[in-house]
């Protein structure tokens, strides 16, 4: 059985099929939101697989023959199919693949795609309903636009992230990898769930483009127009423009973010709270129009850093949530992937590995009333459905058998491995329901 098979009609994309031509991170990672939303998913590997299933030790992370829990980042809820797209025959087979698909996507370059008549004029040409999606490094015009990218290079190092989330004067920040990625991918969904809207109206499919560089631009707006009025990043946390928007850390060494950026209407209250009752109305310091033009950013954030020093962080938090004062303490992976408001929320969901035991899967934030927490399914090995997958567009026994000889497909002849569907924490204790 397929792995959509199992999940019975489930959420808005129901019914909707998507073929998709992706390896690494960000492009496989939105049809993983699509696959959230229900949608049907074929997933197209070349023989050897996905690049991504080579990541596993590059990233911190054990994998086996069967199990990869980075490929399943990017990877849950997909069937399973892989062509050698050299072969004509496989080629035959994608055209099969898509005649009957509403959304291709892909994060090939573009003149590959050219080479196998998978891009964008001729699909359209052939098939007028499909959604043709791409995810870029760069933009599609300039001279980048054919340069391979990565996030890392294409929105941590160029895209400025690197280089502006620092303390000033140190060194780079170095960003968990593919934090960028899943940014990107989450655009690119929502631009395909347009595109099929628009389909609704008018009937022809679309093209939908969306590259990581941009994306980062589009994330750092503040920083971009604070830069053009003479703000630039990256900034220290002594010097910020709104003290109130800025880390301090307390009398037990704990490091907390305040946001407050109404700095004007709440400085007197934050003076009172900090015992800090000299200030208040102080003219040169009360407004933010005021304190840029005496400059004295750093000497309020003294007084605040030396007020916040005298208590614990959990003091503070009392204070501040009694005065709905936004803050946190500044988390790391480790408190996350403790935390009960994660799985609460389903933000993040266990799920059982044979060989590594129960992890924390990230989940992607977008849910519907009408469809509740999704399914999760893990991803499986290289081409473990491209056998039903053929015979179900009509192929026989004997034509896949002779195809995996020629090497035209891959198919999977190892261990099974049955679907198994993982629930949110909600779901396991009966208080919400399984839509599918």
């Amino acid at each position: 059985m397929l792995t959509t098979e199992m999940l019975n009609g489930y959420g808005p994309l129901n019914g909707v099929k998507v073929v998709e031509l992706c390896e690494w991170v960000a492009a496989p990672a939105a049809v993983r939101v699509l696959s959230e939303m229900g949608a049907e998913i074929i997933k197209v590997e070349p023989i050897w697989g996905d690049a991504q299933r080579t990541q596993g030790p590059g990233f911190g992370c054990d994998q086996t023959d069967i199990e990869d829990p980075t490929i399943d980042l990017n990877n849950t809820n997909k069937n399973w199919i892989s062509l050698n797209l050299k072969d004509e025959n496989a080629l035959k087979i994608m055209h099969e693949l898509l005649a009957n698909a509403d959304v291709f996507i892909n994060n090939w370059r573009d003149r590959a795609l050219v080479k196998l008549g998978l891009d964008y004029p001729t699909l359209k040409e052939k098939y007028p309903a499909l959604v043709w999606a791409q995810m870029r490094g760069y933009g599609e015009y300039g001279p980048e636009k054919d340069t391979p990218g990565f996030d890392a290079v294409c929105w941590a190092a160029r895209g400025g992230v690197a280089n502006v989330f620092r303390e000033d004067g140190q060194s780079p920040a170095i960003p968990p990898q593919a934090f960028g990625d899943y940014n990107a991918a989450s655009i690119l969904a929502g631009g395909i769930t347009a595109a099929l809207f628009n389909r609704t109206r008018t009937g022809q499919g679309d093209k939908v483009v969306c590259n990581l560089y941009g994306a980062a631009i589009w994330g750092g707006n503040i920083g971009v127009m604070a830069t053009q009025f003479g703000a630039p990043y990256p900034k220290s946390r002594l010097r910020v423009p709104n003290p109130f928007n800025n880390t301090y850390r307390t009398k037990d060494e704990k490091w907390m973010l305040i946001c407050m950026p109404q700095y004007d209407k709440y400085y007197n209250m934050m003076m009172e709270i900090l015992n800090l009752h000299e200030h208040i109305d102080q003219s040169d310091t009360c407004n933010l129009p005021a304190l840029k033009a005496s400059q004295k950013q750093p000497e309020v954030i003294s007084w605040l850093s030396e007020a916040f020093s005298t208590k614990t962080f959990e003091e503070w938090d009392e204070i501040l949530r009694e005065h709905e004062v936004p803050h946190q303490k500044c988390f790391r992976y480790t408190d996350i992937i403790k935390d009960d408001e994660a799985y609460d929320n389903d933000s993040l969901r266990w799920v059982e590995y044979d060989a590594f035991g129960k992890k924390a899967l990230p989940m992607s934030p977008l849910r519907f009333d009408s469809a509740g927490d999704p399914p999760v399914i893990l991803s499986k090995p290289i081409g473990y459905h491209t056998a039903e997958i053929l015979s179900k567009i009509g192929y026989s026994n004997e034509q896949i058998n002779k195809l995996d000889e020629s090497g035209a497909v891959k198919v999977y002849r190892g261990k099974e491995c049955p679907d198994v569907v993982f629930k949110s924490k909600r779901q396991e204790t009966g208080e919400a329901p399984c839509n599918w």
